[in-house]
């Protein structure tokens, strides 16, 4: 499961440094998460970044606990860094929740770990940065068709830009993701082509 999280910073090409890599390992834990398990739950106030090594996560939002609409997935083929950015970078109770789809193993890190990490390794700054700001562009980016397009053409952007949310999440939570109903959901994608 680590050698997945070494080859996530090694994706350039560029070897990751041996005291980074040892305190990474030193400074984790691996977790076993089953399915439909809550990693983070709503109201909760963890500085924990996790690493998702194998599995799936729904990542939900909520103003009222056991209210939660699905707004983002965690994979291990993609956005396979999870937290809650409320409570990670603004200290306050967080109004998400991360669910496990499916049995899972992730390697969870501190805030203390990460924090430390990006003044003492430029290349950990890098991913760091890098990571955050491809998650946010993904969602916002995301948020914003879902606006502006039918629910047909953002299905078809959904299969296009992120095919691997289609073909491993369950089409329940496809469905929870758009807001609609599964057998809405399930005639959208007959006229996507998505069969």
């Amino acid at each position: 499961m680590y050698q997945k999280l070494k080859e996530s910073f090694e994706f350039d090409g560029q070897p990751i440094n041996k005291d980074l890599w040892d305190e990474m390992k030193t400074q984790s834990n691996l977790l076993q998460i089953k399915k439909k398990e809550v990693l983070i739950p709503y109201g909760s106030n963890k500085k924990y970044v996790y690493f998702i090594a194998s599995g799936s996560f729904m990542l939900t939002l909520s103003f009222r606990e056991g209210e939660g609409k699905a707004v983002w997935f965690h994979l291990d083929s993609m956005s396979n860094m999870a937290t809650c950015a409320d409570s990670y970078f603004l200290n306050e109770p967080t109004k998400y929740e991360l669910i496990a789809l499916e049995n899972s193993t992730v390697i969870r890190f501190s805030k203390k770990s990460f924090d430390s990490w990006v003044l003492k390794y430029a290349m950990f700054n890098q991913f760091y940065i890098r990571g955050i700001t491809y998650e946010r562009i993904a969602i916002q980016e995301s948020r914003a068709l879902r606006m502006l397009c039918t629910p047909e053409e953002y299905l078809n952007f959904i299969n296009e830009k992120y095919p691997q949310l289609t073909k491993r999440i369950p089409s329940k939570y496809i469905a929870h993701f758009l807001g609609i109903s599964p057998e809405w959901y399930s005639k959208l994608k007959k006229k996507a082509s998505l069969n």
